[in-house]
Formats: C-alpha cells, structure tokens, sequence
C-alpha cells in the first residue's frame, strides 16, 4: 500500500508539472524543443541550421541532433509536445527503476518521486528539453550494457548529441573498459561523419566557430547556470582569468572526480562513478542549466557511510527547493557546491550490495573491473 501512495504522489506531481508546462500560451510552450523544431525546419527553406534564433535562443547542438529531430518535424506541433512531455516523464520511471535496480534497492517508487520533483526534472519538462534522455543513455550504457558489445554505443550517441557525456569516455579508458571507450569514441566519431555527409556546411560552422560562442547559450552569468564558469560570471572575473581558473579549478575538479570514479568501479560500484563524473561534467562544462544537473539529484543513492540520512536530506533540499534565488554569496552557487563535494570531497563508503563480479566474455568486452 505505501509503493501504490507514492506511486500515486509521483503521477500526480508529473500530471502537475506537465499541466504547467501545458497552460502556458502556444507559443510560450516547450520552448528548448521549439528552438530544435524551428531550425530543423528552416534547412527545408534553405536557411542554415544556426542562423535559426527563437528570441535569444538559438540552435546549439551538433549537427547530428538536427538528424534525430528532423522526422518529429512532419508531425503537428502539439503531438510532439505531448508524445516528447510523455517520454520525459516515462524516461523519469524508467531511470529510476534502472538505477534502483542496480542498487539491489526496493525505493524506486521513492526515487521517482523525488526526480519528479526535483528542479532537474522541473525544468527539462518545462522547456522540452533533451538532457534527462541523454543522462538516461549514459545510465543505461553503464549500468545494463556493460556485458554486451553495446557498451559504449549509448555514450557515444549521447556525445553526438550534446558534447558534454564525452567526459565518461576517459572513465571508460582508465577503469579497463577499453573497447567499450572504443566503441564511445567509435560511435560519437561516426554520428559526427554522418552529420557532415548530410549537412556539410552547417557541420564545417558548427566545428570551426559555433562550438567555441558559448555567448550563444543565453543568459549564463545567471544562477540558472551552476558551473564553475557560470559562479567566475556572476562574481565579474575577466574573460582570460575565468578560463585560466576554469581550467585549472575546474580541470583538477574533474581530475580528481575520474580517479574516485576509477577508484569506485574497481570497487564494483559503477554507479557512484557514473555519478561522481557526472557532478564534475557541471562544474566543468562552461554552461550547466538546471536541466543539466540531474547527477546531482541520482546524488542521493550515493552512500556516505554514518551520515547518509543527512547526505539524502541535504541533496533532496538543494535539488527540490528553489535554494540558488536565495542569492548570494552562498545559496546562489548552493548547486555548483554540491556539485564540487560529489566530483571530489564526499567521502563515499563501500555499497551495501556491490554488484557480484562474473568472469568477462573473452570475444567482446575488453578485461577490466565489472
């Protein structure tokens, strides 16, 4: 009976979040997914991919998005937006149970309801946008494909997508997943050649100019964005001293976040690593939208040996809570803080449960941990 109430809870608030997404006017509506919508129509007209800008929002992905997005353009706007809010909120359940799953851990009901509320999740329905599937695709590589020749194809797509997931390729590497970051690479590499064969000159201005504005992005000096260069932004550092801090604190954020990651997988605890290096791929990517910051609300499954009832609370109150318009000097970067403590301060204690090692199959996965 208590699985069923939650359950009850969790749809309830989906019903909720997606009816405030929907009783916004038409062209106020899903906005992120009309700006992809909007400049993959426009190549049929001719124009290029990111010439297209709805207000100050511009196409900012790769190439090879527009190529996944292309087939929703023959569909009516609103089936879109219903069928894309739907796959989100499934998307929602389906991560949760994974991840669970994976924890040998009865709280997917639990779990599901605290995404669904968290602002994570919030704003990914709210703007259509594409980062809960991507962080989904990452989940799924690591923590169901890792025994298949599959391992790494999901990573990889998810690259193709949005560069920011390219960060679990060295994870890979460096954890004794060889062919799996072969595969990543091997994956990301050909969905960029299939892009540049389709869309040659949107391609060529993607790779030389596009990916170097992040200006383009919006509005990123705002608490909205919760990366390291977003807090530099907000606290008036000149352009060449952020990117020098960005690399240097940023960069041994991220160095320190693989080997905990290493540390853990060779542990048998895939998960926390997935985790650990997606809070430093928002402390290091120069823009982290609450969309993006989904890692840090799976940051709860982590386990923090004699504090882990606290760790959850502290996690669940800065990711469900309006906590960053507090303001400054510290609620306003409260998520870029969590984000730094989970990539290379938190103390994470051995899982409970750690996933029974099996021996690799000789053919298709490369030697290393499970």
């Amino acid at each position: 009976m208590g699985k069923r109430w939650i359950w009850a809870v969790t749809v309830t608030a989906a019903l909720a979040t997606a009816a405030a997404a929907f009783g916004k006017p038409a062209d106020a509506r899903l906005t992120d997914l009309s700006v992809y919508l909007g400049a993959v129509s426009g190549l049929a007209d001719g124009a290029g991919l990111y010439d297209f800008s709805r207000g100050a929002a511009p196409f900012t992905y790769p190439p090879f998005a527009a190529l996944l997005v292309t087939p929703l353009t023959w569909l009516p706007v609103g089936v879109v937006q219903a069928a894309w809010t739907l796959a989100t909120l499934a998307t929602v359940a389906g991560l949760a149970a994974l991840v669970t799953r994976h924890r040998h851990s009865p709280a997917t009901a639990v779990l599901a309801l605290a995404l669904m509320l968290s602002a994570p999740v919030s704003s990914d329905v709210k703007y259509g946008q594409v980062s809960l599937f991507l962080a989904a695709l990452v989940a799924a590589d690591f923590l169901a494909l890792r025994r298949t020749p599959w391992h790494g194809a999901l990573i990889g797509l998810a690259a193709a997508v949005k560069l920011t997931p390219l960060i679990f390729i060295p994870l890979l590497w460096f954890a004794g997943r060889r062919t799996a970051a072969a595969v990543a690479a091997a994956t990301f590499a050909g969905c960029a050649a299939i892009a540049a064969a389709t869309l040659p000159g949107d391609s060529w201005a993607y790779w030389t100019d596009k990916i170097f504005q992040v200006d383009r992005l919006g509005y990123i000096d705002g608490v909205g964005n919760q990366s390291l260069n977003g807090a530099l932004l907000r606290l008036g550092i000149a352009a060449d001293a952020r990117s020098t801090l960005v690399v240097a604190i940023g960069g041994t954020v991220a160095v320190a976040a693989l080997i905990r990651a290493v540390r853990l997988a060779r542990r048998h605890d895939w998960l926390s690593a997935v985790i650990v290096v997606g809070a430093a791929s928002v402390v290091l990517s120069p823009v982290s939208w609450t969309h993006h910051q989904i890692w840090l609300v799976l940051a709860v499954l982590l386990p923090v040996a004699g504090a882990q009832s606290l760790w959850r609370a502290a996690v669940l109150i800065i990711m469900i809570l309006p906590v960053p318009a507090l303001g400054p000097p510290l609620f306003s970067e409260s998520r870029l803080l969590l984000a730094i403590t989970v990539a290379a301060l938190l103390p994470i204690a051995q899982a409970a449960k750690p996933e029974p090692v099996t021996p690799p199959a000789r053919s298709t996965v490369a030697p290393g941990p499970r």
